[in-house]
């Protein structure tokens, strides 16, 4: 009776192991059982949430080749949505071959939808942000939430990264 209930604990985590792989632009990821799928968007390729879901909300854009800015574009563009001085810190990565670069934004962050005028100044945000080119397009992975809830996601984000790149064997 032990194996059998062993044997199907390991069919159903080759499952959801499975089920955990997504492919945005030339990227395919894998999600641990730290991220909880959430829906996407005409504009967001993939949507997960950290830990539940009502966690911090991570999604994946990816608008084809030439589309959507760089590295420095999109540094400006995500600095430009916090109100007044923002503390911006880019690293560059290298997994495997792949070159990126993950930015960490703190500051008063402008909460609402984008286009919206109605927009609430909140203070002690951040935004965690990845910016992998390719020559298809590159790929932009951005999340934001209070700075003390994503410090501890960060090691997670960083990982689902690393899951596009496997070490060659």
């Amino acid at each position: 009776m032990k194996f059998i209930a062993i044997f199907w604990a390991l069919s159903i985590s080759f499952l959801l192991a499975e089920d955990a792989k997504f492919t945005v632009g030339n990227f395919t990821f894998t999600a641990t059982d730290s991220w909880v799928k959430a829906p996407p968007s005409p504009m967001v390729k993939a949507a997960l949430n950290h830990g539940e879901k009502e966690g911090p909300l991570l999604k994946f854009y990816h608008f084809g080749k030439g589309q959507g800015g760089g590295v420095k574009a999109n540094l400006a563009r995500w600095k430009s949505q916090f109100k007044g001085e923002a503390k911006v810190t880019p690293e560059e990565k290298t997994y495997g071959e792949q070159k990126l670069t993950i930015v960490t934004i703190t500051g008063t962050y402008m909460v609402g939808p984008m286009m919206s005028r109605n927009k609430v100044a909140t203070p002690d945000y951040m935004l965690l942000g990845a910016v992998i080119p390719h020559p298809t397009g590159d790929v932009f992975l951005k999340m934001t939430a209070p700075e003390a809830d994503l410090k501890k996601v960060k090691a997670d984000f960083e990982k689902l990264i690393a899951s596009a790149f496997p070490k060659a064997e």
